[in-house]
């Protein structure tokens, strides 16, 4: 894979405007990923970021970085059409949604003296950005924090890109797939702020609030409610897990997000049923994440699709938690089964609360996997992060100055 040193020469490049443009659905993990590496911005580089939501987490992001809500062009609406007419919809799309909305990029680009354009997440949601940066005649770089279909737009933005970041091996392995060549693809895993996630005792209050006292194993899931993040899994698992630790407190932390909340609707109902009442807790939205994984007996990933990458995994392990996700995507390159957390396979609810009872019926291996996890989670710092991103875009950089 590519990989690229941080030395004297490379870091001699004046500093430089760098256009961090984010389109995805939500604000999830991948948002979540990109604020935090413009919070540990190392010098040399000026960030300007792009949005295309407008909700108050990303106004916030204007703490970080030059933001500026960039909306996207919707003068045609592809349902009109009908679904027999996907061709010509598509071609509609382009013309009278995609185009227009490249070049308001590539206006932005212009009149902010953008010198390199940094796509974060995907390349489909970040198709615009890409259109309007080639307009430009700018570098480009794709941060793939998630997977990447084999369509003919994106196979046309990776053939565009000066370099790639990929979360993981099996986001690379996608995007060879695509045509990547293997030297314009570097993997960096996610970063955490390991002032914020490190052993310590669960908090007191936090106890209190929650009505958990210290006896109470806690069984914890965070992740948005969306359709693939496991909370179905873990809710067709509890009957087991609660008919053997019948004091047992289930934690699911996050909410819904992007237009459909379905699969958030249908959770909440079923953990009102009076079998689930009060045993299953949905806790919603939390800005305390870290006291929550302190207090937890087991942090679950449970994840039926295969993972990007997955940082609350990573989360609990550096909390010194105990910790089982689902064995496919970004977990495997963290996880050594049974040494510092448990890989199972996905999908499988009588597997996932096998897991979860061997864990807390057995302490002793419990506290070990955890301490085991804590000292992994190391060598996943939000600077090592920060730093690995730095070296792709002042390479990249350098080589566009490089006379030819």
């Amino acid at each position: 894979m590519g990989t690229y040193a941080m030395t004297q020469e490379t870091m001699n490049v004046e500093p430089f405007n760098v256009a961090f443009c984010e389109n995805g659905a939500g604000y999830g993990g991948a948002i979540i990923s990109l604020a935090a590496f413009l919070s540990h911005l190392p010098t040399g580089l000026r960030p300007f970021l792009y949005t295309s939501l407008n909700t108050a987490p990303y106004r916030k992001l204007s703490e970080l970085a030059s933001w500026r809500h960039l909306r996207p062009v919707e003068v045609f609406d592809r349902s009109w059409l009908g679904p027999r007419s996907a061709w010509l919809s598509s071609q509609l799309d382009n013309a009278f949604n995609l185009l227009p909305y490249a070049v308001r990029y590539y206006r932005a680009f212009k009149a902010q003296g953008i010198d390199l354009v940094y796509l974060n997440n995907d390349c489909s949601c970040n198709l615009a950005a890409a259109l309007g940066a080639r307009m430009a005649g700018l570098p480009l770089v794709l941060h793939a924090r998630g997977f990447n279909a084999n369509t003919r737009s994106n196979r046309w933005v990776v053939r565009q890109l000066d370099h790639c970041i990929a979360v993981s091996q099996a986001v690379r392995t996608e995007l060879l797939e695509l045509g990547l060549p293997a030297a314009k693809c570097t993997v960096v895993p996610e970063g955490l702020d390991l002032e914020l996630f490190y052993p310590r005792p669960a908090s007191a209050s936090l106890r209190a609030e929650l009505g958990l006292d210290q006896h109470t194993p806690v069984v914890t899931l965070v992740g948005g409610l969306i359709d693939w993040k496991g909370q179905d899994v873990l809710l067709d698992a509890a009957p087991s897990i609660l008919a053997e630790f019948p004091t047992a407190s289930i934690l699911l932390v996050g909410s819904a997000y992007g237009r459909d909340n379905t699969f958030a609707q249908d959770i909440t109902r079923r953990i009102e049923q009076s079998a689930l009442r009060g045993r299953v807790r949905l806790l919603g939205a939390r800005q305390d994440i870290p006291d929550i994984l302190a207090l937890s007996s087991v942090v679950l990933h449970a994840s039926t699709k295969p993972e990007p990458f997955g940082r609350t995994f990573l989360e609990g392990m550096a909390m010194g938690r105990p910790t089982i996700a689902s064995a496919e995507g970004g977990p495997l390159d963290v996880i050594q089964h049974e040494v510092d957390g448990l890989l199972i396979a996905p999908r499988d609810p009588a597997l996932l609360a096998q897991a979860v009872n061997r864990l807390l019926s057995s302490p002793a291996y419990a506290a070990q996997l955890g301490a085991n996890a804590a000292r992994k989670a190391r060598a996943f710092s939000i600077q090592q992060h920060a730093e690995a991103i730095a070296r792709v875009l002042h390479t990249i950089r350098k080589a566009r100055l490089r006379p030819d």
